[in-house]
Protein backbone atom coordinates (compact mmCIF):
# COMPACT_ATOMS: atom_id res chain seq x y z
CA UNK A 1 0.00 0.00 0.00
CA UNK A 2 1.38 3.68 -0.89
CA UNK A 3 2.40 5.46 2.04
CA UNK A 4 0.08 8.67 2.72
CA UNK A 5 1.82 11.87 2.41
CA UNK A 6 1.06 15.35 3.29
CA UNK A 7 -0.28 16.19 -0.82
CA UNK A 8 -2.94 13.61 0.23
CA UNK A 9 -3.97 15.37 3.57
CA UNK A 10 -4.04 18.63 1.18
CA UNK A 11 -5.78 16.96 -1.49
CA UNK A 12 -8.05 16.00 1.22
CA UNK A 13 -8.71 18.94 2.98
CA UNK A 14 -8.21 21.75 -0.32
CA UNK A 15 -5.58 23.34 2.05
CA UNK A 16 -2.02 24.50 1.04
CA UNK A 17 0.93 21.59 1.78
CA UNK A 18 2.13 24.63 3.72
CA UNK A 19 -1.28 25.15 5.79
CA UNK A 20 -1.27 21.30 6.23
CA UNK A 21 2.43 21.48 7.45
CA UNK A 22 2.10 23.76 10.01
CA UNK A 23 -1.48 22.30 11.52
CA UNK A 24 0.64 19.13 11.78
CA UNK A 25 3.40 21.09 13.94
CA UNK A 26 0.72 22.98 15.86
CA UNK A 27 1.98 26.11 14.81
CA UNK A 28 -0.03 29.14 17.16
CA UNK A 29 -0.82 31.03 13.44
CA UNK A 30 -2.79 28.05 12.37
CA UNK A 31 -6.44 28.30 14.03
CA UNK A 32 -8.08 24.88 16.30
CA UNK A 33 -10.69 24.53 13.90
CA UNK A 34 -8.31 24.29 10.75
CA UNK A 35 -5.85 21.82 13.36
CA UNK A 36 -9.07 19.58 13.77
CA UNK A 37 -9.90 19.57 10.10
CA UNK A 38 -6.23 18.13 9.01
CA UNK A 39 -6.50 15.36 12.13
CA UNK A 40 -9.32 14.79 11.20
CA UNK A 41 -8.38 13.72 7.16
CA UNK A 42 -5.01 11.78 8.90
CA UNK A 43 -7.07 9.69 10.66
CA UNK A 44 -9.43 8.98 7.68
CA UNK A 45 -6.26 8.82 5.19
CA UNK A 46 -4.54 6.37 8.45
CA UNK A 47 -1.47 9.30 7.77
CA UNK A 48 0.84 8.88 11.27
CA UNK A 49 2.97 12.49 11.39
CA UNK A 50 6.48 11.64 11.49
CA UNK A 51 7.44 12.83 15.49
CA UNK A 52 10.97 12.93 14.62
CA UNK A 53 10.69 15.55 11.83
CA UNK A 54 7.90 17.64 13.66
CA UNK A 55 10.65 17.61 16.83
CA UNK A 56 13.27 18.94 14.21
CA UNK A 57 11.61 21.88 12.57
CA UNK A 58 9.98 23.23 15.75
CA UNK A 59 12.39 22.10 18.67
CA UNK A 60 9.06 19.67 20.70
CA UNK A 61 9.12 15.88 21.19
CA UNK A 62 5.43 16.22 20.58
CA UNK A 63 5.00 13.35 23.68
CA UNK A 64 3.82 13.16 27.42
CA UNK A 65 4.88 10.50 29.82
CA UNK A 66 2.39 9.47 32.38
CA UNK A 67 2.97 8.50 35.62
CA UNK A 68 0.37 5.91 37.58
CA UNK A 69 0.96 3.87 40.33
CA UNK A 70 -1.81 1.02 39.62
CA UNK A 71 -2.77 -0.03 36.12
CA UNK A 72 -5.34 -1.84 37.74
CA UNK A 73 -7.08 0.88 39.55
CA UNK A 74 -10.29 2.56 37.39
CA UNK A 75 -8.95 5.59 38.34
CA UNK A 76 -5.62 4.93 36.89
CA UNK A 77 -7.20 3.81 33.51
CA UNK A 78 -9.89 6.27 33.64
CA UNK A 79 -7.73 8.94 33.67
CA UNK A 80 -4.62 7.74 31.10
CA UNK A 81 -8.24 7.17 28.96
CA UNK A 82 -8.32 11.05 29.12
CA UNK A 83 -4.83 11.73 28.80
CA UNK A 84 -4.60 9.31 25.51
CA UNK A 85 -7.66 10.60 23.74
CA UNK A 86 -6.94 14.65 24.36
CA UNK A 87 -3.32 13.73 22.84
CA UNK A 88 -4.54 12.28 19.79
CA UNK A 89 -6.41 15.31 18.92
CA UNK A 90 -3.05 17.19 19.32
CA UNK A 91 -1.28 14.25 17.60
CA UNK A 92 0.84 14.05 20.74
CA UNK A 93 2.60 10.23 21.85
CA UNK A 94 1.55 9.33 25.24
CA UNK A 95 4.21 6.97 27.47
CA UNK A 96 2.43 5.41 30.18
CA UNK A 97 4.49 4.40 33.26
CA UNK A 98 3.71 2.34 36.02
CA UNK A 99 5.48 3.07 39.18
CA UNK A 100 3.86 1.44 42.23
CA UNK A 101 3.90 2.64 45.64
CA UNK A 102 7.04 3.01 46.84
CA UNK A 103 10.27 1.57 47.35
CA UNK A 104 13.64 1.21 44.80
CA UNK A 105 11.23 0.10 42.03
CA UNK A 106 9.59 3.49 42.18
CA UNK A 107 12.72 5.55 42.21
CA UNK A 108 14.08 3.27 39.69
CA UNK A 109 11.58 4.24 36.82
CA UNK A 110 11.41 7.83 38.09
CA UNK A 111 15.13 8.55 37.70
CA UNK A 112 14.51 6.80 33.58
CA UNK A 113 12.26 9.76 32.80
CA UNK A 114 15.78 11.48 32.85
CA UNK A 115 16.02 10.44 29.87
CA UNK A 116 12.92 10.14 28.32
CA UNK A 117 12.54 12.73 25.35
CA UNK A 118 8.62 14.19 26.29
CA UNK A 119 7.48 17.77 26.59
CA UNK A 120 5.38 17.37 29.93
CA UNK A 121 4.88 14.79 32.53
CA UNK A 122 1.34 13.98 33.74
CA UNK A 123 1.39 12.31 37.69
CA UNK A 124 -2.02 10.56 37.95
CA UNK A 125 -0.81 9.16 41.55
CA UNK A 126 0.02 10.73 44.53
CA UNK A 127 3.80 11.22 45.27
CA UNK A 128 5.12 10.24 48.80
CA UNK A 129 6.67 12.89 50.44
CA UNK A 130 10.24 11.34 50.42
CA UNK A 131 9.85 10.33 46.29
CA UNK A 132 9.36 14.16 45.64
CA UNK A 133 12.72 15.50 46.04
CA UNK A 134 13.71 12.91 43.07
CA UNK A 135 10.72 13.33 41.34
CA UNK A 136 11.10 17.30 41.10
CA UNK A 137 15.18 16.77 40.09
CA UNK A 138 13.66 14.50 37.48
CA UNK A 139 11.04 17.45 35.87
CA UNK A 140 13.63 20.34 35.86
CA UNK A 141 11.86 22.71 33.42
CA UNK A 142 9.02 20.31 32.27
CA UNK A 143 5.64 21.41 32.18
CA UNK A 144 3.50 19.10 34.53
CA UNK A 145 -0.30 18.68 35.63
CA UNK A 146 -0.81 16.40 38.45
CA UNK A 147 -4.33 14.78 40.10
CA UNK A 148 -2.96 15.12 43.31
CA UNK A 149 -0.33 18.46 44.90
CA UNK A 150 3.23 17.21 44.90
CA UNK A 151 5.02 18.99 47.69
CA UNK A 152 7.29 21.87 46.04
CA UNK A 153 5.99 21.46 42.60
CA UNK A 154 4.21 24.66 41.40
CA UNK A 155 2.13 23.04 38.10
CA UNK A 156 -1.22 22.79 37.66
CA UNK A 157 -3.46 20.50 39.90
CA UNK A 158 -6.94 18.79 38.98
CA UNK A 159 -8.00 16.46 41.45
CA UNK A 160 -11.11 14.51 42.63
CA UNK A 161 -13.44 16.52 44.72
CA UNK A 162 -13.34 14.02 47.61
CA UNK A 163 -15.21 16.21 50.11
CA UNK A 164 -18.07 16.63 47.73
CA UNK A 165 -17.87 12.89 47.47
CA UNK A 166 -18.55 12.72 51.48
CA UNK A 167 -21.55 15.09 50.96
CA UNK A 168 -23.17 13.11 48.27
CA UNK A 169 -23.12 10.08 50.38
CA UNK A 170 -24.45 11.88 53.43
CA UNK A 171 -27.22 13.63 51.31
CA UNK A 172 -28.20 10.12 49.76
CA UNK A 173 -28.02 8.70 53.32
CA UNK A 174 -30.06 11.18 54.69
CA UNK A 175 -32.58 11.53 51.93
CA UNK A 176 -33.22 7.41 52.01
CA UNK A 177 -35.10 8.28 54.77
CA UNK A 178 -33.61 5.58 57.27
CA UNK A 179 -34.03 5.73 61.03
CA UNK A 180 -30.26 3.99 61.73
CA UNK A 181 -27.33 5.67 59.44
CA UNK A 182 -23.51 4.82 59.35
CA UNK A 183 -20.35 5.63 57.56
CA UNK A 184 -17.52 3.42 57.93
CA UNK A 185 -14.24 5.20 57.69
CA UNK A 186 -11.03 3.88 56.41
CA UNK A 187 -8.53 6.23 56.61
CA UNK A 188 -5.26 4.61 54.89
CA UNK A 189 -7.43 5.19 51.53
CA UNK A 190 -5.94 8.09 49.26
CA UNK A 191 -8.54 10.89 50.22
CA UNK A 192 -10.65 9.08 53.36
CA UNK A 193 -9.94 12.23 55.17
CA UNK A 194 -11.51 14.66 52.80
CA UNK A 195 -14.55 12.18 51.88
CA UNK A 196 -15.11 11.79 56.05
CA UNK A 197 -15.23 15.74 56.02
CA UNK A 198 -17.76 16.28 53.56
CA UNK A 199 -19.90 13.41 55.11
CA UNK A 200 -19.80 15.20 58.97
CA UNK A 201 -20.46 18.58 56.81
CA UNK A 202 -23.90 17.32 55.41
CA UNK A 203 -24.71 16.20 58.87
CA UNK A 204 -24.19 19.44 60.27
CA UNK A 205 -25.65 21.29 58.26
CA UNK A 206 -28.64 19.53 59.20
CA UNK A 207 -27.82 20.43 62.49
CA UNK A 208 -27.58 16.93 63.47
CA UNK A 209 -24.39 14.99 65.29
CA UNK A 210 -22.06 13.43 62.67
CA UNK A 211 -19.61 11.11 65.53
CA UNK A 212 -22.38 8.81 66.36
CA UNK A 213 -22.78 7.94 62.75
CA UNK A 214 -19.30 7.13 62.03
CA UNK A 215 -17.39 3.75 62.59
CA UNK A 216 -13.54 3.78 61.84
CA UNK A 217 -11.83 1.19 61.33
CA UNK A 218 -8.47 1.68 62.48
CA UNK A 219 -6.32 -1.23 61.72
CA UNK A 220 -9.50 -3.64 61.79
CA UNK A 221 -11.94 -5.21 59.39
CA UNK A 222 -15.33 -4.71 59.19
CA UNK A 223 -16.36 -7.81 60.89
CA UNK A 224 -15.40 -6.36 64.33
CA UNK A 225 -18.02 -3.77 63.79
CA UNK A 226 -20.47 -6.16 62.87
CA UNK A 227 -23.22 -5.99 65.47
CA UNK A 228 -23.36 -2.22 64.40
CA UNK A 229 -23.89 -3.33 60.79
CA UNK A 230 -26.42 -5.45 61.74
CA UNK A 231 -28.89 -2.82 63.43
CA UNK A 232 -27.74 -0.01 60.42
CA UNK A 233 -30.67 0.40 57.94
CA UNK A 234 -28.46 2.96 55.21
CA UNK A 235 -24.74 2.44 55.15
CA UNK A 236 -22.26 4.62 53.34
CA UNK A 237 -18.30 3.55 53.38
CA UNK A 238 -14.71 5.79 52.64
CA UNK A 239 -14.29 3.17 49.32
CA UNK A 240 -15.78 0.72 47.42
CA UNK A 241 -13.44 -2.15 48.74
CA UNK A 242 -15.02 -0.99 52.15
CA UNK A 243 -18.42 -1.23 50.91
CA UNK A 244 -17.96 -4.48 49.87
CA UNK A 245 -16.63 -6.02 52.97
CA UNK A 246 -19.72 -4.32 54.34
CA UNK A 247 -22.08 -6.19 51.76
CA UNK A 248 -20.76 -9.58 52.46
CA UNK A 249 -20.99 -9.31 56.60
CA UNK A 250 -24.43 -8.05 56.07
CA UNK A 251 -25.20 -11.35 53.74
CA UNK A 252 -23.48 -13.37 56.28
CA UNK A 253 -25.61 -12.01 58.90
CA UNK A 254 -28.51 -12.70 56.74
CA UNK A 255 -29.20 -9.16 55.35
CA UNK A 256 -29.59 -8.06 51.48
CA UNK A 257 -28.11 -5.22 50.48
CA UNK A 258 -30.49 -3.05 48.46
CA UNK A 259 -33.23 -5.14 50.14
CA UNK A 260 -33.11 -5.16 53.67
CA UNK A 261 -29.89 -2.26 53.58
CA UNK A 262 -28.29 0.44 51.90
CA UNK A 263 -25.14 0.16 51.06
CA UNK A 264 -23.44 3.44 48.88
CA UNK A 265 -19.33 3.02 48.28
CA UNK A 266 -16.88 5.34 46.71
CA UNK A 267 -14.33 5.13 43.49
CA UNK A 268 -16.92 2.97 41.38
CA UNK A 269 -14.36 0.21 40.76
CA UNK A 270 -15.08 -2.75 38.61
CA UNK A 271 -15.88 -4.97 40.65
CA UNK A 272 -18.21 -3.19 42.04
CA UNK A 273 -20.89 -3.22 39.00
CA UNK A 274 -20.20 -7.00 38.58
CA UNK A 275 -21.34 -8.10 42.06
CA UNK A 276 -24.56 -9.09 43.17
CA UNK A 277 -26.57 -6.81 43.94
CA UNK A 278 -24.20 -4.06 42.42
CA UNK A 279 -22.81 -1.67 44.43
CA UNK A 280 -24.02 1.97 44.26
CA UNK A 281 -21.09 4.38 43.54
CA UNK A 282 -19.19 7.56 43.42
CA UNK A 283 -17.32 7.80 40.06
CA UNK A 284 -14.39 10.44 40.35
CA UNK A 285 -14.04 11.90 36.90
CA UNK A 286 -10.80 10.18 36.42
CA UNK A 287 -11.61 10.49 32.03
CA UNK A 288 -12.14 14.14 32.59
CA UNK A 289 -9.67 15.01 34.91
CA UNK A 290 -6.73 13.36 32.82
CA UNK A 291 -8.07 15.29 29.29
CA UNK A 292 -7.89 18.53 31.49
CA UNK A 293 -4.39 17.69 32.91
CA UNK A 294 -3.07 16.95 29.08
CA UNK A 295 -5.05 20.44 27.74
CA UNK A 296 -3.78 22.31 29.93
CA UNK A 297 -0.20 21.24 30.01
CA UNK A 298 -0.23 21.38 26.41
CA UNK A 299 -1.75 25.02 25.90
CA UNK A 300 1.28 26.05 28.29
CA UNK A 301 3.66 23.82 25.97
CA UNK A 302 1.80 26.02 23.08
CA UNK A 303 2.61 28.92 25.14
CA UNK A 304 -1.08 29.91 24.57
CA UNK A 305 -1.53 29.86 28.28
CA UNK A 306 0.63 31.86 30.83
CA UNK A 307 -1.03 32.19 34.12
CA UNK A 308 -0.29 30.69 37.70
CA UNK A 309 -0.96 26.84 38.11
CA UNK A 310 -4.61 26.39 38.75
CA UNK A 311 -5.93 23.58 41.63
CA UNK A 312 -9.47 22.81 39.89
CA UNK A 313 -11.41 19.93 42.07
CA UNK A 314 -13.38 18.17 39.62
CA UNK A 315 -17.28 16.98 41.27
CA UNK A 316 -17.67 13.31 41.09
CA UNK A 317 -20.96 11.40 40.12
CA UNK A 318 -23.15 9.08 41.61
CA UNK A 319 -23.48 5.89 39.76
CA UNK A 320 -26.86 4.51 41.25
CA UNK A 321 -27.06 0.62 41.23
CA UNK A 322 -29.16 -2.51 42.96
CA UNK A 323 -27.19 -1.66 46.77
CA UNK A 324 -29.23 1.33 47.49
CA UNK A 325 -32.53 -0.19 46.30
CA UNK A 326 -35.10 2.39 45.03
CA UNK A 327 -33.43 5.05 46.81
Amino acid sequence: MRKVTIEDISQRTGLSRGTVSRALNDRPDISQKTKHRVLEACRELNYVPNHAARSLATGRNYAVAVLLDDLTSVFAASYLRGVIRAAEEAAYAVQALEIGSGGETTRDRIRALSAVRIDSLLIGCPIAREIAPLLLDVIRNRVTASCFPVEGLAGDVFTPDFVEAGRVVGRVLLSSGASNLLYVHRPDTPGAPERLTGFQDVFRSQNLDPEGCIVRLDGGGVAAVGERLAAASAIGCSDDFVAIEVMFECHRRGRLPGRDVTVIGQGNERVGARISPSLTSLDFAGEEIGRRSFETAHQRIMQQRQDAPQHARIAPTLIRRASSGGY
